[in-house]
């Protein structure tokens, strides 16, 4: 067993986070982030890359005991200054950053938005924690996600998604407003 994956449960208890809405937003991240990434990065590069999300949708909403209000931002804060066995400093502070960007304004990630890994994990945690909003599970059986140009990413719903889902397809609608105050663009299609 990973000691880092210890760490991660350690904290998910000691915050009081909701193992069921931390499962759901892991498992539709890891879905979306591996349909972005297929063929993109080696095998074991593609694994490393998809536990750190899966970590970092396990600890999203950490914060959220201590605060509902910002609660992303108290999250960030915890995990900048947890004592992580298992985590080297800088692999924490990338949990964190991912932490603190799945809502909210993306300005605030402004410097690290060149690193591709980490816009696809940013992405992916971003749209999972939207799919997820209902805090149950979303249908997501029909959606893809791929990369389609030069800081181009474009999400597609079968037809008819967005009137069986309307919440969910405005909040889609408006991430791709977010992305657009950034050097990337999130397309839709089919909503």
């Amino acid at each position: 067993t990973d000691l880092r994956s210890t760490t991660v449960q350690r904290l998910t208890r000691k915050f009081e986070v909701d193992n069921n809405q931390a499962q759901r937003v892991s498992k539709v991240a890891g879905t979306l982030f591996l349909q972005l990434s297929a063929g993109a990065v080696s095998a074991p590069e593609l694994e490393r890359l998809k536990r750190k999300l899966y970590w970092a949708a396990q600890l999203h909403e950490i914060g959220s005991h201590i605060s509902h209000s910002e609660y992303h931002k108290h999250g960030a804060y915890i995990l900048d200054n947890a004592d992580a066995p298992g985590f080297a400093v800088p692999e924490l502070h990338r949990l964190s950053l991912l932490v603190l960007g799945h809502r909210g304004k993306l300005r605030k990630l402004e410097a690290d938005l060149e690193d591709i890994p980490f816009v696809q994990q940013l992405l992916c945690l971003r749209l999972a924690v939207i799919l997820c909003h209902a805090r149950r599970d979303p249908d997501i059986s029909d959606m893809r996600i791929e990369a389609a140009g030069d800081h181009v990413y474009a999400l597609a719903c079968r037809t008819g998604w967005s009137d069986s889902f309307p919440q969910s397809a405005h909040l889609l609608r408006e991430e791709v407003l977010a992305w657009q105050k950034t050097t990337w663009t999130l397309a839709l299609t089919g909503l």
